[in-house]
This record gives C-alpha cells, structure tokens and sequence, in this order.
C-alpha cells in the first residue's frame, strides 16, 4: 500500500510540474510574437485551468505579460485593472520577490501615463528593494526605469548620478544586455547637458557590448546611425559619413523605407559639410525617391530642401528656388525644417536681387527661431536682413540689425558664464604652471651667463621683467575673478542657509512625532508593560512607515531645488492643452463632479516645461482627491486677458482657516483644522507646486472657494 500511495504521489507532482512548465513554455512563446494585438490574442487563448493549475510565480508572470500587453495597446486602465486585481490578491505580500515584475510594470505604467512623479517614486522604490533582495537582474531593470523617467523629466543630472554608481562600480558584475542598457542610458542624459564627446565615448562602448551579444540586424542600424549622428553634431564630417555609410548597408537589409531614407539624407549633410556637393546632391535625391515611394509628406520635403541647398552650391539657383518654394507650400508648420527652408529662401532671393522677398523671408525666418530660441538660426537671419539692407542704402537699419546680433552673441556669452569662466581659471593654472617653468629656467640661465656681455644682462632683464608684468597681470585677474565668486558663492550660501534653517526646523518637528511614538513603543516592551505580538509589529512598522515616506517627499523637495535643476521650456497650445487634462481629471475624479469652463481663443499659445505643469495639476488633484468630502466637486475656470492667461481650480468642502491658507504653500505643513481626511499627506505636494510655479516666474495664491473648499488662482504671462 505504502508502494501505492508513493506511485500516485509521484505521479500528482509529475503532472503539477509539466503543467506549470506547460504555462511557462506559452509566455515564453507569447514574448517572441512582435505584434503586441496578436500577443494579446495568444494570452487571451490560454487554457483558464492550466493558469490556475500552475504556481503562484507563473500566475503572476501571465498576468505581468498581459500588463505589459495592455500598456503597449495604450490601455492604462485594463493594466491598472489587472494590477489592482494582483494587490487586491490574497496571496499578495508586499515586497515578495515574486511580485518583482509587478513592482517593475507598475513603474512602467506610470511612465507610459506620463506620470513621472510616480514613476520614479515606484522606480526609487524598486531600485532600493532590489538591493536589499539582492535582485540584480530586476535592480539594473529598476535603474534602467528610473534613469528613462528622469531623463523625461528633465533631470538629467539626477540620471547621470545614479547611472555612475553603476557604471563605474569595479566590484559589480554586470551583463552585456545590463552594460547596453546602462550605456544607452548615460549617452543620451549626457548629449542632453551637451557632453557631446563624452556621449560619443559611451556610444561606442555601448556598440562593443552590443557586437558580443549576435545583435539583431536593426539594432545594430540604430547604434551605428546614433554614433555618426554624434559625429555629424561635432562636425566631424568625414567619421559621420563612414558611419551613415554602415547604418545604410543595415537599414537596406532590414528592408526599412523610412530608416533607408534618413540615412541618406544624413549621408548627404555628410558630404555638403566636406563641400561635395554633387555626392551630396544624389544622396538627397535618391532619399526623395524613397520617401516618395511611400507617401510621407514630411520626409519628402525634408529630403527636397536638401536638394534645393545643394542646388544651390552648384549654381542651380533658379531649380533651388524652385524646390524650395514647393517645399515650403508642403511644409507648413514643421518648425525646425521650417527655418531651413526661410533662411534659403531668403538667400536665393538675395541671389536674385529680389530684395522685398528676401527681407519677408529672413523676417519670418527671425521670428520663428527667436520664438524656439534657435540662436545660430536668429544670427543667420539677420545677417541676411543685413545684406538686404545694405543693398537697399538703409544703412541705419543694417546698424541696428547688426546691434541684435551683437545683443544675441553677448545674451549667449552670459549663459555660457560658467562653463567659460572655468575654461579661463584652467587655463590660467596651466599658464601659472608654465611660467613658474620658465622663471626657473632663466633662473639657471642667469647663473650660467654671469659673465656674459652687458647687452646679453640687459635683454634678459628687460625679458624678466616683462614676465614678471604678465604673471603680475595674470595674479591680479585671478584675483578679481575670485572675489567675483567669492561674493556671488557667498550671497548664494546665505540664501541656501537660511532656507536649510527653516527647512531643517521643519524637518525636526515632523520627525519628532513618529520617533516619539516610536520610543514610547519600545519603552512599553522594554518595561513589560506590552507584549510583542503581531498588534505592536504593525504599530511599529507603521511609524517606521510614516518617517520613510516623510524623508521621500522631502527628497522631492530637495531635487527642485537643485542648482543643476533646469526647465525644459516648450511651446503649448492653452486650449489643446487644458482640454487634455480636463479628459484626465475626468479619469482619476471618476467620484466627482467635474466642471469645466474655458475662455481662451484657439490660437492662444504659452511657454513652460510641460512636464512640471502636469506635475503642477497632478499635485493639486492629489490634494482634492486627500482632503475633499466625497464625493465632492472641482471647478476648473481657464480665461485670459490682455497679458495674462488666468486659471481658477477649486474644490468642495471641507475648507481651511484664514491662518493655514496663509501657510498651505509651506514645506510640511498640513492644516490641522481637517477632521474628515481618511489619508494623512505630508504637507510636500502643495509646497512642489509652489516651487514649480516660482521657477517658472508665475504667480499662485489660496483662497476661499465658494464651493467650500479651497480655490487656487494662477496666472501666467502671455
């Protein structure tokens, strides 16, 4: 019997491990289907026994297949669905190895949505989990995550410090796949701050690791194309060609029309740049056929316009104007193409002696770069301006044209003061360096010609004191220059101690409530008087709980106010772009009464970084969604006026006092007047939104909201 029993028990595990491998083979196979509908489809397929037959680790697998899938599709909500299903599970515990792909896809999630506070919060997150589970694999994925939403967000620095931990980490052993992507990471944050050669350096590191790895045919196209693009920025035109020429003979390969296109057309900036213009020339044709071949507009026009400038160069004039005036007919709004096109224009117009034209051109040329701060382009434009002028005698108009270009160069001077000001102490330290060289070297050779001529004494005094003038100059600079930053290093260490002060005075009286209870806790066991058990383990977790999440919204705090942090300032369209988040708010306010109105004309346009206005509302909903009774009500009012464009969002009851909306914009500071809030904040969201707006030069104010709430007025400049 006992024989028995152990047959059909072997059998019983025989049968639950092939079919746990069963469901494994079929995400296996469902990963290696490139159509993301069709992949759908296959998992949809799949037998409902064989997944519920199969172990907790596969189960959650599939279902991360399937996140992954929905995200891919553009349908957040069905992902978010199958998330919430997951954590809702009771299997589920938080921080389980086996849930490490879920924590992964809720970061990539957020990412997709846009919402990249979250996602690197839920990346910072995953990175710090890893580490302590020891997951390289799923850390080096965590890093991967987190680096791509920092570099959406514009924190490029932020990127590359934490890429450098890893990079540069002797003791960590790294995969070819991690090494790739670690790489690809940094060269891209890198040309970002306009490191163009250090991203170079990275680049082809990245394209040895990926040569080790039997690459597909299109990615090896794709480091080759990155790597001349670099090339091509540092005008390196000859390496750009050689390495345009690669990524051709691949994208021809791959059988890719729009990459075989690019490639050409790059190739034929390539030889403009080293003055072939007749190489050039057939490369832009034959990339205008390739485009042609499938209808794409753009690139058909992009291609084109090479061709007119090539044209050009080879005295075709009348066949570049001709293009051209065509390409510009198509063409319509692509602004950096659009430029181009201008400023060609203007000079085949010049050529022709067509002044009026030429001027009309160079203008609209001037306006649209001055608009997207193209500086080299504004320069060209009027120095085509200025040709004009001179042509037509208006000699004055020609001065002051040629003022802005002056005003243009010295405004670029001044935001380029940094990195020159270091570029002249280095070089001042090597000049201090040579010329204690060769002082003692004359030194010597005073000593050696003792008892040469008078003449010879005299020519090397003269040559000594004229060396002594120049360090005694180059001293005196040094020491201008040092006051200079002394001064400014001093103004800027009295702002940042005083807000550190006040910031660390926060800081403190946060903290001081978890500790406390966390002490009072300890001495409890301590003393006896309780006994540790299930009850008091979450009671001290929690409070453990309360000071993390405390000192990660105070590191939100602190990357704003980072001296490397920067807007990434783009042009928006006002009714285009509050419709959208109307659509969003609608979404995540599912249990409110929405109400939108907006006043705006349709061509109304504003600049900011879009990244932080989204973060800006992203925390203001958060806030409504903490605070408000629900269910509640938000009013979103968009007007404007003649220098202003006014935005009104307001809320439902509960409101605050006089004395907290004189303080709700404060780091940590949570109004204590609130007893219906079901979920404590800690006083960060509305501070960010307050440290966004400022760095912006907007203006926001709190005030009553005859909702009952609380109504948050912003203005911004137009």
């Amino acid at each position: 019997m006992k024989l028995k029993a152990s047959v059909i028990l072997y059998f019983a595990l025989s049968m639950n491990s092939a079919v746990a491998s069963t469901l494994q083979q079929n995400i296996d196979e469902a990963r290696t289907i490139s159509d993301y509908q069709k992949r759908y489809d296959y998992l949809k397929a799949i037998d409902k026994k064989l997944i519920e037959s199969a172990s907790l680790a596969e189960q959650v697998s599939f279902n991360v297949r399937l996140i992954h899938v929905h995200i891919h599709l553009g349908q957040f909500q069905q992902a978010q669905t199958i998330i919430d299903e997951l954590e809702a599970g009771p299997k589920y515990k938080k921080d389980s190895p086996i849930y490490s792909e879920l924590y992964l896809a809720k970061a990539r999630l957020a990412y997709r949505k846009s919402d990249l506070e979250t996602a690197i919060y839920l990346s910072q997150q995953n990175v710090a989990l890893f580490q302590r589970l020891q997951l390289t694999h799923y850390e080096i994925d965590a890093v991967a995550s987190l680096v791509s939403a920092y570099h959406n967000a514009g924190e490029y620095q932020a990127a590359l410090n934490l890429l450098e931990v890893y990079i540069h980490d002797n003791n960590r052993e790294l995969t070819l796949k991690q090494k790739e992507m670690l790489y690809h990471g940094y060269s891209r944050n890198l040309e970002q701050l306009d490191r163009l050669t250090l991203a170079l350096e990275y680049k082809l590191k990245r394209r040895e690791v990926i040569q080790q790895m039997s690459p597909s045919i299109s990615l090896q196209a794709g480091i080759s194309y990155s790597i001349a693009q670099s090339y091509l920025d540092l005008e390196q035109y000859e390496k750009a060609k050689n390495e345009f020429i690669i990524a051709l003979s691949f994208d021809r390969q791959t059988g890719s029309l729009s990459d075989i296109g690019h490639s050409l057309v790059k190739l034929s900036q390539c030889e403009y740049g080293l003055k072939n213009y007749d190489a050039a020339l057939e490369y832009a044709q034959e990339a205008q056929h390739v485009f042609a071949s499938y209808n794409s507009a753009r690139n058909t026009a992009w291609a084109n316009h090479n061709i007119a400038i090539n044209l050009l160069e080879v005295d075709k004039a009348t066949q570049a104007l001709t293009i051209e005036k065509q390409v510009f007919t198509e063409l319509k709004q692509d602004d950096h193409l659009y430029i181009d096109v201008l400023l060609t224009l203007a000079k085949l117009y010049i050529g022709s002696t067509e002044y009026e034209q030429a001027k009309h051109f160079a203008e609209q040329a001037y306006k649209l770069s001055n608009q997207k701060n193209k500086l080299q382009k504004q320069v060209t434009a009027l120095e085509h301006l200025i040709t004009v002028a001179v042509q037509q005698a208006d000699y004055k108009q020609a001065l002051s044209y040629q003022r802005t270009i002056t005003e243009l160069e010295k405004g670029f001077a001044r935001n380029n003061y940094n990195q020159r000001l270091a570029e002249l102490q280095n070089s001042i330290a090597m000049r201090d360096r040579d010329l204690a060289i060769q002082d003692l070297k004359l030194q010597d050779n005073e000593k050696s010609q003792a008892i040469a001529s008078q003449r010879q004494t005299i020519l090397y005094s003269i040559l000594l004191f004229s060396l002594l003038l120049a360090v005694m100059g180059i001293a005196l600079l040094r020491i201008r220059q040092r006051k200079q930053l002394i001064e400014q290093r001093r103004n800027y260490l009295d702002k940042q101690i005083s807000q550190r002060s006040k910031l660390l005075s926060q800081v403190a009286h946060e903290l001081s409530g978890p500790l406390t209870g966390l002490r009072l806790h300890l001495e409890t066991l301590q003393a006896g008087l309780t006994q540790f058990n299930e009850l008091t383990y979450e009671k001290l977790n929690q409070k453990i709980t309360d000071m993390a999440t405390l000192v990660t919204d105070l590191n939100k705090i602190s990357l704003l106010e980072q001296s490397s942090f920067q807007l990434n300032v783009t042009t928006l369209n006002a009714a285009e772009y509050f419709q959208s988040l109307h659509a969003d708010m609608a979404i995540q306010l599912d249990k409110f009464e929405v109400r939108f109105s907006q006043n705006v004309a349709d061509e109304l346009n504003f600049e900011c970084d879009a990244t932080r206005l989204s973060q800006l509302f992203a925390n203001l909903i958060s806030n409504s969604l903490k605070y408000t009774n629900h269910p509640g009500k938000i009013n979103l009012t968009i007007s404007q006026n003649q220098t202003q464009l006014l935005i009104c969002y307001e809320d439902s009851a509960p409101g605050v006092s006089d004395e907290s909306l004189a303080k709700i914009f404060d780091h940590l500071y949570r109004v204590p007047d609130l007893k219906t809030v079901k979920q404590s904040g800690s006083g960060i969201g509305l501070a960010i939104v307050k440290q966004i707006v400022e760095a912006h030069n907007w203006h926001i104010t709190a005030a009553h909201s005859e909702l009952g709430g609380v109504r948050y007025d912003l203005t911004i400049p137009i």
